[in-house]
């Protein structure tokens, strides 16, 4: 594997999914159907390039283990769309927009998951 190979997220066949599905009339919904399908490519990489992921070091239990590989976040695919061209700066900044009022108003994380409701507080008798 080259060096670095298992820090990449960004592999060609994931711009090339970016550049054919980004529309930019499509709904948040969409977008994370668009995140769905990047996710589930960077996995069938991983797996067939054998890539692992790197190695942490645990200080709880004072050993390296291997990390957990990160998924592509709606706010990661945004970066790309802009940093591949993809999208303008106007665009760019619009979808962020729009981005954090959905997830407010759906309370929803940067993976499309609800977050714990915040209004739930713990007993301390």
């Amino acid at each position: 594997m080259p060096a670095g190979q298992a820090h990449t997220t960004w592999f060609p066949e994931l711009k090339d999914i970016l550049k054919e599905r980004w529309n930019s009339k499509m709904t948040i919904e969409q977008h994370f159907d668009i995140v769905n399908d990047l996710n589930n490519k960077l996995t069938q990489i991983r797996t067939d390039l054998n890539i692992q992921p790197p190695m942490m070091w645990c200080p709880n239990c004072q050993k390296r283990h291997r990390s957990k590989f990160t998924d592509v976040s709606i706010t990661a695919m945004y970066y790309a769309l802009k940093r591949f061209e993809v999208c303008g700066n106007d665009e760019f900044n619009k979808l962020l927009r729009e981005w954090k009022k959905y997830s407010k108003s759906e309370n929803l994380d940067i993976y499309g998951k609800a977050k714990p409701d915040k209004s739930i507080t713990k007993n301390n008798d």
